[in-house]
C-alpha cells in the first residue's frame, strides 16, 4: 500500500454499524453507567476514576513492522488521555495482555513501552496480567485500565468535567502517539 492510498474500516474487516449496535446492546444489558470513556465514583473525600482503554488494529501496524517498542506507550497514553478529558489526575495503571504463544521478545518489547509511557504520564505502573490462550487469541492483544483521584473541594461540581481542572492544576496533556 503507497502512502496516496486509504485503508477503510471496513477494507480492514471492521464493520463500523455492528460494532456499534453491539455496544448499544452491552449499554443497554448493562444498564446506566457512571461515565463515558472515564467512570467517576463518589467515594466520599474524593472522586476515584478509572478508564480501560486498549491498542485496537495499531497491533496490526507493530506485527507488519515487527516492532512492538510503541504498544506499550500507546496503550498507556490511550487510558490516561480519557482520564485528563474528565478532568482528573491519572495516578497508576495496570496491564493485561493476551497472546497465543508467547514471545520473550514482543513482551521485553512491550514492557519497555509501558514503563516509557508510565514515565511520560507520571503514572505508576502497579502491576498487570498475561495470558496465553492459544485457543481464544490469534497474536496478542494488550489492554490497560487507569486509574485516577480527585479531592473534593467546596467549589469542586458534584462531578469533574473535561473543563474542570484537577485539585492540584490544570489537567495535563496526554502522552499520545500516533
Amino acid at each position: 500500500m503507497s502512502e496516496d492510498e486509504e485503508l477503510t474500516y471496513a477494507e480492514a474487516g471492521v464493520d463500523i454499524d455492528a460494532s456499534e449496535a453491539a455496544t448499544a446492546a452491552l449499554i443497554g444489558a448493562a444498564g446506566e453507567f457512571e461515565g463515558d470513556y472515564a467512570g467517576l465514583v463518589d467515594i466520599g473525600e474524593q472522586y476515584l476514576a478509572l478508564a480501560t482503554d486498549g491498542v485496537g488494529t495499531k497491533l496490526l501496524v507493530a506485527e507488519a513492522v515487527e516492532d512492538y517498542s510503541t504498544v506499550g506507550i500507546d496503550c498507556m497514553a490511550m487510558n490516561v488521555n480519557d482520564l485528563v478529558a474528565a478532568g482528573v489526575e491519572p495516578v497508576a495503571f495496570v496491564d493485561y495482555l493476551a497472546v497465543e504463544a508467547p514471545s520473550e521478545a514482543t513482551s521485553e518489547q512491550i514492557g519497555a513501552g509501558l514503563h516509557e509511557g508510565a514515565k511520560r504520564a507520571g503514572v505508576a505502573l502497579v502491576g498487570g496480567e498475561t495470558a496465553v490462550m492459544p485457543d481464544v487469541i490469534k497474536g496478542l492483544d494488550i489492554a490497560g485500565t487507569c486509574a485516577a483521584s480527585r479531592r473534593k473541594t467546596p467549589s469542586s461540581p458534584a462531578r469533574p468535567n473535561p473543563a474542570t481542572p484537577s485539585s492540584d492544576g490544570p489537567p495535563r496533556a496526554s502522552t499520545q502517539t500516533a
